[in-house]
């Protein structure tokens, strides 16, 4: 392979890889701001009874339950939003049969959990995981772009 064509294809490849970097925190970002608010939101939101239906593939499965809101019927799985897993809630023992407190969101009738909140602490270091990621990523854009420029600088001003 030809020195300049190998150059050539080493920086694409740094390009590629810094910019999914960048895509990757800012994707990440989007959705750590975005569950977190809703995990805060659930902290207010209308409680309404549910039922217990079952546990998916066993009982280390996923619980299954339903619940009424709003004179519609509705079937869920979520226990709590994502940011809700870093905080240390118990895990009731449910069984088929049994009546839960369904947390209910009441712009989004389907979505609902059975333990509202979040963690402040995850959300802060997950946030400063996807900055660090879109910083690092954009840095290495720019520097492989500036890096990119002066070697097309210096052979231009070597070719004359």
């Amino acid at each position: 392979m030809a020195p300049e064509l190998k150059k050539k294809s080493d920086i694409s490849i740094v390009l590629i890889v810094f910019t999914a970097l960048a895509v990757i925190g800012v994707a990440c970002g989007g959705f750590v701001v975005r569950d977190y608010a809703r995990a805060r939101a659930s902290l207010a939101w209308p409680a309404v009874d549910g039922i217990v239906l079952s546990h998916l593939d066993g009982d280390a499965g996923q619980l299954r339950y339903v619940y009424s809101f709003d004179g519609r019927s509705y079937e869920a799985t979520r226990t709590r939003n994502f940011m809700g897993w870093f905080l240390s809630a118990e895990t009731g023992d449910y069984r088929p049969g049994e009546s839960v407190i369904v947390y209910v969101d009441p712009q989004d009738h389907a979505y609902s959990v059975l333990y509202p909140g979040g963690s402040g602490v995850a959300f802060v270091i997950l946030s400063l995981l996807s900055g660090a990621a879109v910083f690092f990523g954009v840095g290495g854009v720019v520097w492989a772009l500036s890096r990119t420029r002066e070697e097309v600088m210096g052979q231009t001003s070597h070719a004359f």
